[in-house]
């Protein structure tokens, strides 16, 4: 019998393998990253955004998350440092957690601040509905 494999038993730990079950599919390997993140935030608040966890994972820093709140940025992709796939990823995997977790999910508004029309903060150059709405989901623990 092959040695158990330490990327499945530290998901074991997590909760997210139960110890007698066999994969189906190969786990993502950010998964347990992303995890960790999550929890680090629900035990500062009862809120998980992507912006959060993509700071956290330091794919985005804190100076150009602050840069694109104020309208430095056109979008706020122009300030992530890795890869589009890597994040599309990370957003899926969040998505999973946080509702497998029983949080809810709502709409994030982020607008420019300052005087003057409300402008919306764009996330992606694009701009299409599907990648606006991933990166401006919230995910709200209800008592």
């Amino acid at each position: 019998m092959p040695p158990p494999n330490p990327f499945v038993a530290g998901l074991t730990e997590l909760g997210l393998v139960s110890p007698d079950s066999e994969p189906s599919a190969p786990v993502d390997p950010l998964t347990p990253m992303v995890v960790e993140v999550v929890e680090e935030l629900l035990r500062e608040g009862d809120v998980v955004t992507p912006v959060d966890v993509l700071v956290r994972l330091e794919i985005l820093t804190a100076e150009q998350c602050a840069a694109w709140r104020r309208g430095q940025l056109p979008y706020l992709e122009r300030g992530i440092t890795a890869g589009l796939s890597k994040v599309a990823r990370i957003l899926r995997i969040l998505d999973t957690e946080a509702r497998a977790r029983g949080l809810s999910p709502i709409v994030g508004k982020y607008q420019r601040p300052g005087k003057g029309p409300n402008r919306r903060l764009r996330f992606s150059k694009r701009g299409d509905a599907a990648t606006e709405a991933s990166y401006a989901r919230h995910y709200v623990r209800r008592p």
